[in-house]
């Protein structure tokens, strides 16, 4: 009887170790999707790294420890770096600048001295002289002709410092000076003197233009100019001058040929 009873004991542990499958294997139902989700692992904290040993700073002394305490001092041999010793300070002194250098030297030419003027033509009263010009001359469209004639010049006899008188003679056929529009070429024209200048005023042309005439006493320098309009009493340095021709070049002194040409 017991025996039996055993038998049945362990048909009926069977048949139910079959009927139920272990967890996560066949389950189905309400039992499988009420299941709850596997909690996660929390990390691990990080262990906190251990805090480095400083050496403690080394202290100073509070002034400067003589040379000769130094010298005695024993020397401690130890790991840590050895404390800096105070040097006795040197005092500060003040470096004196360098004085600045010269300034340059700048070499100044020398200023030339004025030129004396050259002295004026030799023109004596009561004597006629004879000027050799060559000049050329010039119109709007350029150069119209180029030449030589002679100058004849006597200085008044009354005035000399004042008054001269010039007339053009053995005039080059070729050349087209301005004189030879003038009375100046068959009659004595009179010049006026002043410091610089043989001037002559209004000598009134073939043509009816007026001619100005300008003989430099230094230099010699001829120039004659057509102008338009009347000139002012007694003549005038400031003249309006049209846009004809006028002649240039220079004069020097030097005897009349018996024949030019």
């Amino acid at each position: 009887m017991k025996r039996l009873a055993l038998l049945l004991a362990c048909a009926l542990l069977a048949s139910a170790a079959y009927a139920e499958p272990p967890d996560g294997e066949g389950a189905s139902g309400t039992v499988g999707e009420e299941s709850a989700p596997k909690p996660k692992p929390k990390p691990r904290p990080k262990p906190k790294p251990k805090p480095k040993v400083v050496a403690p700073a080394p202290k100073l002394p509070e002034g400067p420890i003589p040379y000769a305490q130094l010298q005695a001092a024993p020397v401690a041999k130890t790991d840590a770096h050895p404390a800096p010793v105070a040097m006795p300070v040197a005092p500060v002194t003040h470096a004196v600048p360098p004085p600045p250098p010269p300034p340059p030297v700048i070499a100044v030419a020398p200023v030339p001295e004025p030129a004396e003027p050259p002295e004026a033509l030799p023109l004596s009263p009561s004597v006629t002289h004879d000027l050799r010009c060559e000049t050329q001359v010039v119109g709007p469209k350029g150069l119209i002709s180029k030449g030589q004639f002679y100058l004849e010049v006597a200085l008044s006899d009354v005035f000399p410092e004042n008054t001269a008188r010039f007339k053009m003679v053995m005039a080059d056929p070729r050349h087209q000076s301005l004189l030879k529009d003038t009375a100046c070429e068959t009659l004595d024209c009179r010049v006026t003197i002043s410091a610089n200048y043989y001037d002559l005023y209004n000598a009134r042309t073939k043509r009816g233009a007026q001619l100005r005439v300008t003989l430099d006493r230094h230099t010699g320098a001829y120039l004659a100019r057509r102008t338009d309009g009347k000139l002012p009493l007694g003549g005038s340095t400031v003249i309006k001058e049209g846009p004809g021709a006028y002649e240039e070049g220079y004069c020097t002194l030097q005897k009349r040929p018996e024949k030019l040409f």
